[in-house]
């Protein structure tokens, strides 16, 4: 731990010059011994180019191997490989694919995930299109205070996809839009909920 508190200080420059190339020699070496908490961080580095050129493949192996690990840490990561694969950054776009990543941060109670997998449902992008189970994704999502959760949930009812048609719509665009959500906002504004 003490090689990686150390990488940590040459890369946020605590205590020493910042020197990306060096914290991301001594994160490669914890990495490949398999430390998750080193595998993340130079994740880290390759997904924002630091001390590395900046790769998306690179930082979606390593935040892998975290994940495969079961590390706590990695479920943002996970949610960020989902968005990844949806659209094509780093990776070729493949709407299963980030099903499955969605699904994996999902089943760690991770917001963004139910969002994700509640969203592909609805849209029929790389699964069947669900409306009605997308709706119990959402739902999860919203009740976890996601705001876009909670946005996507308000749509299904505005427009009876997936659930009947009723005025709950308005209850979770105002939860998403208590949040500063301006498409949810306008939704309220247009229907005139808001303020």
């Amino acid at each position: 731990m003490a090689q990686f508190h150390l990488a940590g200080c040459y890369h946020n420059e605590v205590g020493v010059d910042q020197d990306y190339t060096k914290a991301v020699e001594l994160y490669r070496s914890l990495a490949d011994r398999g430390i998750p908490q080193a595998q993340i961080a130079l994740g880290r580095c390759y997904e924002n180019g630091e001390g590395v050129d900046q790769d998306y493949n690179a930082a979606i192996e390593w935040y892998s191997k975290a994940a495969d690990q079961g590390s706590e840490d990695s479920r943002l990561h996970i949610v960020w490989l989902g968005g990844c694969f949806y659209i094509g950054k780093g990776k070729s776009m493949n709407r299963l694919e980030a099903f499955q990543w969605y699904s994996k941060a999902a089943s760690q109670g991770n917001s963004y995930g139910l969002y994700g997998i509640g969203y592909l449902l609805h849209r029929g992008e790389g699964v069947t299109e669900d409306k009605a189970q997308a709706v119990e994704w959402l739902r999860q999502s919203a009740e976890l205070g996601n705001r876009y959760g909670q946005y996507y949930l308000g749509s299904c009812y505005k427009n009876g996809d997936g659930v009947p048609k009723i005025n709950t719509a308005v209850y979770w665009y105002r939860k998403a839009a208590n949040q500063g959500d301006q498409e949810a906002i306008n939704c309220l504004k247009s229907l005139g909920k808001w303020p």
